[in-house]
């Protein structure tokens, strides 16, 4: 069921298009908080749930949500959608950029399996029906309870893209102070015949990894080669070991898993100790961001979306010293958003930070930051994955729409 007409309120994107456009290099999405009873949360494009959620204006793929909430009882709820310039600061109005409806409810849920922790398991697609994107660009999509726009219970960015040009994208070591090169990227493409002349509207983005929450932006157009403009990203990618693979494909102990509790409600699972001096392993799969949970869970028979536990995961991070700001835990099962209860607590008897997560059987990739963001890895004593994926977005400032398109999209693998 949906809405008709134009969103309830357009209060949120006429604050946010008052707002002075800042001079950014780093740029993502300022979601809302997930709620206490939102449990994994993944949005990606068809059936693949290593797809990124980036979506073909006009094509016929769709994307991909799929959530828990951690209930007893299912109830419908609603879905919103903001568009967004390249910077993410929401804009329009959703009869600029949505045809049809404003809004949809989302009614496909049903209730977890023999698990010792109750769920609901939702389901939404879309394009559909009710729900077609008029523009390409930034999106957010907002959960909400039925028919209230302002009672969130998540948000979560995508990218819905023209494909009107091609966009290349190379990777180069670009020689630092640390012990391993930073990585320097550059795209390059053809804006079509009709935008060809404004080169100075366009602005491109750079992301490693599916880090979409931290895209680094270059306005800098190297015009040598014109009809073909160049974008150097002037501030390089610093080396990054790779994230940690949490394996909850099956709960028994063994690698990583220390000890199960599998007669405790929720299960419980400890880790073996992590440290900062060495990162993840270079051989675990790229997962570049998502979580996988159908195909991979082993021990939950039926649909894993459905049967898979709900784990109470112990993390423990032994440092060279502690820190003085706050220690956090993110990670795919958390939609790499910084939850109050996953905040690490020092333990001075064993010199260490030991925190909790309730996570869901499957693959998930994780790490630890201070203030919200930076990696606490030294770089000098793990090595850099040799293998990422770097992503460039192709935005063209269209003064007649009020906002930003995306023409393009191109990837390509480095070190």
């Amino acid at each position: 069921m949906a809405c008709a007409g134009a969103r309830e309120s357009g209060r949120q994107g006429s604050r946010a298009a008052q707002r002075p456009a800042p001079t950014v290099s780093t740029v993502g999405p300022e979601l809302q908080p997930d709620a206490e009873t939102v449990g994994q949360v993944q949005l990606y494009r068809g059936d693949d749930e290593r797809q990124w959620p980036i979506l073909l204006l006009g094509g016929r793929d769709v994307l991909t949500l799929r959530f828990d909430l951690l209930s007893e009882q299912g109830r419908p709820l609603s879905i919103y959608f903001y568009h967004a310039d390249y910077a993410w600061r929401r804009d329009l109005m959703p009869i600029e950029y949505l045809e049809a409806f404003a809004r949809d409810d989302l009614t496909d849920y049903a209730p977890s399996e023999h698990t010792a922790i109750p769920y609901q398991h939702y389901v939404y697609r879309f394009p559909n029906d009710n729900i077609r994107f008029r523009l390409s660009g930034n999106y957010i999509l907002r959960v909400t309870e039925q028919g209230q726009e302002e009672a969130v219970l998540f948000e979560r960015p995508f990218f819905v893209v023209e494909g009107r040009t091609r966009v290349e994208v190379s990777p180069a070591n670009f020689p630092g102070a640390q012990a391993f090169p930073s990585v320097q990227l550059m795209a390059r493409f053809r804006p079509p015949d009709e935008l060809a002349g404004a080169v100075f509207d366009y602005v491109v983005c750079f992301a490693r990894n599916g880090a979409f929450e931290a895209m680094r932006c270059s306005r800098r157009a190297l015009l040598d080669e014109q009809p073909m403009l160049s974008f150097l990203l002037e501030e390089p990618f610093p080396p990054e070991p790779a994230d940690y693979l949490l394996d909850l494909s099956v709960l028994q102990p063994g690698g990583q898993i220390e000890r199960v509790e599998r007669s405790a409600v929720p299960p419980e699972v400890w880790l073996a100790p992590d440290y900062v001096r060495f990162g993840g392993s270079d051989t675990d799969p790229l997962l570049a961001g998502q979580s996988v949970i159908g195909g991979v869970v082993r021990d939950a028979p039926g649909d894993p979306h459905r049967t898979a536990e709900y784990v109470r995961v112990h993390f423990r991070l032994e440092p060279e010293r502690p820190w003085r700001q706050p220690l956090w835990l993110v990670g795919s099962f958390s939609g790499w958003l910084r939850r109050p209860s996953y905040r690490m607590r020092w333990n001075p008897d064993r010199r260490r930070y030991e925190g909790e997560a309730l996570v869901k059987q499957g693959w998930h990739v994780y790490r630890y930051v201070l203030d919200g963001v930076r990696p606490v890895r030294a770089n000098a004593e793990a090595l850099p994955r040799s293998e990422n994926v770097y992503t460039a977005f192709v935005y063209y400032r269209d003064a007649s729409r009020g906002s930003d398109r995306l023409l393009g999209v191109g990837n390509q693998t480095g070190q």
